[in-house]
């Protein structure tokens, strides 16, 4: 194993997000390095999360404030090496400066996995970092940054193809933008081609629901009954991914990166049907192995699910793992 954070103080600070944080902790461990993890938001629940999201910031800064006081105590005897911040949504510039301020030697990092047109707030600090990285090509350019596309973790590494399967496709994910109203569609088509679907729509509270019942076109004849209020573990994500053909992706309207799901496929070696028109320009895609999807006019390729899969070259295989990501985010190289 690659150490080449041996001995190295990271303190990273990266938002709670289907025990992602913990994976990246532990790829961090396995390079080397000592890990200080504090998460990104004072609090995870559904309210909290709304009132950032919304715009509404203020309205829970005393909260964050004293959040972020109590982190700056504990850090401030501590020296880091670097400082490792992921996607923030509640780090101001008062923050970063103060950070800076108790960590002057440190290196600090920036890695977004999410659009600026999705986190607004955070292109106010960007340049108070000396590497910035984005999963979002469009936003490399507009913001002189770093691409880098996001990962698959361990556990999809050790998925194995198999002659048959429980499900045809799978759909797992928060039921954001438009994404219910297209899976809903596919599942129709399934039906008709006699595939079986397996369809997860995650919401943090009822109360999201009855809303966007009530404001949004796209959940006018949604059913509760379809939605899940509780997350998956990662341990189930994997169990249905391993039992499923293929994986239905549907991207953010906003976003031109890759999602989580997309790489989880790569790594899984599973078929992928996506939303996102700009899978084709990376190396890994392959029209044997992923169908792109108009959210407009969705339309099912029958011959994606006759065809058996064809591995990508190892080389392109490893460079989407966790810990390749790891390594090209900490390597020397150029800084943006």
């Amino acid at each position: 194993m690659n150490k080449i954070l041996k001995n190295k103080e990271i303190l990273l600070i990266c938002p709670s997000f289907f025990n992602y944080e913990k994976e990246i902790k532990k790829g961090l461990e396995s390079l080397g390095a000592r890990v200080d993890f504090f998460d990104e938001r004072p609090k995870n629940s559904v309210i909290t999360k709304i009132i950032i999201r919304s715009g509404f910031g203020l309205l829970i800064k005393k909260k964050v404030d004293n959040y972020y006081n109590q982190i700056f105590s504990l850090i401030r005897k501590n020296k880091s090496d670097t400082v490792f911040v992921i996607n923030p949504e509640t780090i101001d510039v008062q923050k970063i400066k103060i950070l800076r301020k108790l960590q002057p030697d440190a290196k600090f990092i920036l890695y977004m996995w999410d659009s600026f047109k999705n986190k607004e707030n955070s292109r106010n600090i960007v340049n108070f970092f000396d590497k910035k990285i984005t999963f979002d090509k469009a936003d490399s350019k507009i913001y002189n940054m770093q691409f880098l596309p996001l990962f698959y973790i361990n556990l999809y590494e050790k998925i194995v193809c198999k002659d048959s399967y429980q499900y045809d496709i799978c759909f797992i994910g928060t039921a954001h933008s438009d994404r219910y109203e297209i899976a809903k569609k596919i599942e129709q088509l399934a039906k008709q081609d006699n595939l079986k679907m397996y369809s997860f729509f995650y919401l943090p509270s009822r109360i999201m629901f009855w809303v966007r019942k009530v404001l949004l076109r796209q959940y006018k004849y949604g059913n509760i009954k379809d939605f899940s209020f509780t997350p998956l573990t990662q341990n189930k994500i994997t169990h249905i991914i391993e039992n499923s053909r293929v994986i239905l992706d549907i991207n953010h309207p906003l976003q031109s990166g890759l999602t989580s799901r997309t790489l989880e496929s790569l790594g899984a070696g599973r078929k992928l049907i996506t939303t996102n028109d700009n899978v084709k320009g990376y190396d890994f895609f392959n029209k044997v192995n992923i169908q792109v999807l108009d959210r407009n006019l969705p339309i099912l390729d029958r011959e994606l699910f006759n065809m058996n899969y064809r591995n990508p070259k190892k080389s392109i295989y490893d460079f989407y793992s966790l810990n390749s990501w790891l390594i090209n985010i900490f390597s020397p190289g150029v800084d943006k």
